[in-house]
């Protein structure tokens, strides 16, 4: 039988005190040591907790409970196949324990009818016991009602949604299950992309329990997956009213306002979920992105300093964020802190080549032409042009207007030297034109139609707007016929 969680602190202040005694000797039933397991890995105590599953195999080395206990400790810690030898050699190999700890590695190999065929074994061995107690002693049976939800939570979580929905549909609507049960049905639909479905099951669920937390937020997540803003915005609201300070229902307020673009809502949202969550950088990371898109630079560039201090080195957001931070101080003219601090990407894994053409991008965005033209020199120093990133810095500068003020840039652009086709053709011809070097440009052109004839059009259909695509290199020569003479 299950212990509640008062005496489970007794339990635990038990074994502690006799713990501190060593080194005089300890005993403790085993089942009492499986509770104390149980909480040390609840509290992710990984030293206590391996201290205690030791002393329950120095104690209890052939009790079955325990030696499954050890075989699911070391599947969680990917040793399967030393996991599946000791619960291999176990003498009695036809028990519930065995058979659906089994049934898990087959689910590990994706073995799913394996796994469904043992489950199914564990199952019936468990009925049978059920119906011989009420035929010996009346008693009546506990059911497996239990059991039924574990099976389907597993398959849920390995993605076999039917075998799932096969099993949670057989638990009882009068079983203690019965509703976690719906909320897991309703959860098949989601994944299947039947929204109408989960919705329906969720609402009956409500409407049977209206102050039922995980339905509500379940809804609200389900919205907001179908883009129903509104609807996203309304269960997050009820799940508040349940509970004030839960997390995922602020999350899920704050991302309905935004998808509904209540921008201040999300600003006032963020307010609330930092006091109660100060270590959480996500809401932060959104909300200063709000206020990046509103031009309030200064205080979103406070907020993202904040989730920058949050979020972890190896979370990919933390390039992202970086980089807004960076977007603050170009956008109030401030070239060089945003340099500065998008050379933090190099410590994530980022190479400088990349974050150098990132600060151009930025840089040319901004119009900080002085710190465009010291950066593509730079780089032109430093490394050798590739058809790609040719490509990409032709591209930038064409876009941005740029050709006569970064001329020693377009000197080095136009000297090809790769082998190979060359990508930046219709850009290079395009340049060429603006700089009125007219070689290059009839040389560039004729290249350019021939590899990039879509790309051509598009940047020239603005010079030759009445000319057929064919037609553009005898308008180009008869625009500028000096260089056949």
């Amino acid at each position: 039988m299950k212990r509640n969680p008062h005496e489970v602190q007794q339990l635990v202040r038990h074994y502690e005190q006799q713990l501190a005694k060593a080194p005089a000797p300890l005993w403790m039933e085993a089942t009492d040591l499986l509770d104390v397991l149980d909480h040390f890995e609840q509290q992710n105590a990984y030293f206590e907790s391996e201290q205690c599953m030791r002393l329950a195999l120095r104690l209890h080395p052939d009790n079955p409970e325990v030696v499954i206990r050890r075989a699911y400790r070391l599947k969680n810690e990917g040793r399967l196949a030393e996991a599946e030898e000791v619960v291999r050699a176990l003498p009695e190999q036809d028990t519930l324990d065995v058979r659906f700890f089994l049934a898990e590695i087959a689910l590990s190999r994706l073995e799913f009818d394996r796994a469904e065929q043992l489950f199914n074994e564990g199952l019936k061995g468990e009925r049978e016991i059920d119906a011989q107690l009420l035929a010996e002693d009346g008693e009546m049976p506990m059911g497996v009602s239990d059991l039924l939800l574990e099976v389907g939570e597993l398959f849920l979580d390995y993605g076999s949604i039917a075998r799932a929905q096969k099993f949670l549909k057989q638990i009882a609507a009068d079983a203690p299950e019965h509703q976690r049960a719906q909320m897991l049905l309703a959860e098949c639909a989601f994944q299947l992309g039947d929204t109408d479905t989960a919705l329906r099951q969720l609402e009956t669920l409500l409407d049977e329990n209206p102050y039922y937390l995980d339905a509500w937020l379940m809804v609200a997540d389900v919205s907001n997956e179908a883009k129903d803003f509104a609807k996203c915005s309304e269960a997050a609201n009820f799940a508040l009213a349940i509970e004030p300070h839960n997390e995922k229902a602020l999350r899920f307020k704050a991302v309905a306002a935004l998808g509904q673009e209540h921008y201040e809502e999300v600003l006032t949202v963020y307010e609330d979920y930092r006091t109660l969550y100060p270590n959480d950088y996500t809401m932060a990371l959104s909300a200063g992105e709000i206020l990046l898109n509103q031009g309030k630079f200064d205080a979103a560039r406070e907020v993202l300093v904040r989730s920058n201090q949050m979020c972890p080195n190896e979370n990919p957001d933390k390039a992202r964020i970086l980089s807004d931070i960076a977007t603050t101080y170009a956008a109030q003219g401030n070239m060089s802190k945003a340099y500065d601090t998008l050379l933090g990407c190099c410590s994530l894994g980022s190479n400088y080549e990349e974050v150098l053409l990132q600060a151009v991008q930025m840089a040319l965005h901004y119009r900080h032409l002085p710190f465009v033209v010291r950066a593509l020199t730079h780089y032109l120093e430093v490394y050798t042009l590739t058809a790609g990133t040719r490509l990409r810095i032709a591209r930038m500068l064409c876009e941005s207007n740029l050709f006569g003020e970064v001329g020693a840039v377009w000197e080095q652009l136009l000297k090809v030297t790769e082998s190979g086709t060359t990508l930046a053709a219709p850009y290079l011809a395009y340049a060429a034109r603006r700089l009125m070097r007219v070689r290059e440009y009839h040389f560039w052109l004729a290249y350019a139609l021939y590899e990039d004839p879509t790309t051509t059009q598009q940047i020239f259909r603005q010079i030759y707007p009445n000319a057929a695509l064919s037609d553009y290199l005898t308008q180009a020569r008869l625009e500028f016929p000096e260089a056949h003479t």
